[in-house]
Order: structure tokens, then sequence, then C-alpha cells
């Protein structure tokens, strides 16, 4: 096993800062660092948050290889990374398992009791969420719902982005003239960034008036009558079973209140 230096922990440390969160900067690193508070019988590396330094003991690296003292340079720059941006950065945090998770280190969290509940809470959480894509056309509403097991909601917008400029390009090289359909970028979120797509919905119905140009609201009684006549009620019956609004009482109303 080579000898692990600070030039390499330095190397590594830049090209993974890059990697996961397209930075330039990097903590300082350090080995056999004096500190009291420094355990090298339990642990293998420490985020020092009080002095924002990474360190490691030249004894404990060692008995390690490479692949595993980087892995652990990842765990620690996690800490720094959201120590430094202001965001919960502990253990204990839900917030740094579902960065952990991020950055493929899913299964690497302290084994105490609170970091073990952090990962199982942001394992539940990371399960549940979903990215969509929306198709709007005059005849439906089609959503494609997208899922990674990794990547969080920065990482789908920078993917999106990526995925509408490297189309769009392909189209001018080729010289080319058809649309890109919201199905096919989706489509090229699967092949490109490994997101799993979800069956599609069999209907979408708008229910924000105005086409969602409003404030989101379902909007009032002509609005509403709108959204039932898509969904098949004849208008002069949803005109008979929606009641009016007596605007004189509600004006009353407001004047007492």
């Amino acid at each position: 096993m080579p000898e692990v230096t600070l030039e390499w922990l330095n190397k590594q440390a830049k090209q993974l800062v890059k990697k996961h969160w397209n930075l330039n900067e990097i903590p300082t690193i350090t080995i056999d660092l004096e500190r009291k508070d420094l355990n090298w019988t339990t642990a293998v590396g420490y985020y020092c948050n009080d002095i924002k330094t990474i360190a490691f003991n030249s004894e404990v690296n060692k008995r390690r290889t490479e692949r595993e003292i980087k892995r652990t340079l990842l765990h620690e720059l996690c800490h720094w990374y959201l120590h430094t941006t202001g965001q919960k950065f502990r253990d204990s945090d839900e917030r740094f398992a579902r960065e952990m998770i991020r950055v493929g280190l899913g299964q690497r969290y302290n084994r105490d009791e609170q970091a073990v509940l952090a990962a199982k809470e942001a394992w539940k959480s990371k399960n549940d969420e979903r990215f969509e894509i929306i198709e709007k056309n005059s005849d439906e509403t089609i959503t494609f719902r997208l899922k990674h097991r990794r990547k969080d909601q920065d990482d789908f917008e920078k993917d999106l982005a990526q995925v509408l400029i490297r189309m769009h390009n392909d189209r001018v090289k080729q010289n080319e003239d058809y649309s890109i359909l919201p199905g096919d970028v989706a489509q090229m979120m699967v092949k490109w960034y490994g997101y799993k797509l979800e069956p599609i919905a069999a209907c979408g119905i708008v229910l924000s008036r105005n086409d969602g140009w409003g404030g989101g609201e379902v909007g009032g009684r002509d609005d509403i009558i709108s959204v039932l006549e898509e969904l098949g009620i004849d208008t002069e019956e949803a005109e008979m079973k929606l009641l009016e609004l007596d605007e004189e009482e509600l004006y009353t109303a407001s004047e007492i209140e």
C-alpha cells in the first residue's frame, strides 16, 4: 500500500469537490493533527468544523486502502460542504444523510442511533421523491414522472438544462426541422442520466384558472364551469348545479367584519 500523502489527499479532494458540487475550492486537509478531541481508536477521519479542516491519521491510513480513504474523504467533504453553505451538516441530520445518498455514499454513516435514524428517514424521503416534466397541449395535459436513486432537485434541473441544450444542438447540427417533445426529453433523461420513467397517468386535468397563469387556485364559478365542461358535464347542467354567489350579501358581510 503506497503512502497516503497530503498531496494525494488534496488532489483527490479537488476532483471530488468539482465532480459533486462543481466547486474549485477545497477545505484544509491535514494528517496527524494534534487535538485532544480526536479519538483515532474509533475514527478514520474527522471534519473539525471550528477550523473547517479535514483530519486524517497516518497510522490509521496505513491499515486502509486508497479506495477506503477516498470514500472517507468524500464523507468528510459532505460535512464541510454543508457546513460552509449554512446547512445542517452533522451525522445525526437528515440533510447530511441525503447528501450522502446524493454523492453515492448512502451506507457510509456513523452507526450511532441518531445517525442511523437520520439515514432511515433520508432513504424514505428519497424513495418517495419524484421529478416531473409536463406537456400541455390543446387536448390534454401529460405528466412524465421521473425518479433517480441518488440525484436531488438541483441535479435534476441541471440535467434537464443539459438535455435541452444537447437536443437542440443535435437538431441544428443535423439540419433537421423536427419538434422537441417533452416525452422525448424525458426519454433522454433516462438514457443519458440514469433516471427511471414511471408509467404515465391516464388523464391529466388542469384545475388552476387561466391555465395556471394566475395564482394557482382553482378559481371562481366560471372557471369551475369550464373544468366541468371538460369533464363531460353540459354547460346548462353545470350552471344549474353551481350556486350563484350573492355579491350584495358578500359586500354586507365584509362590511360587518
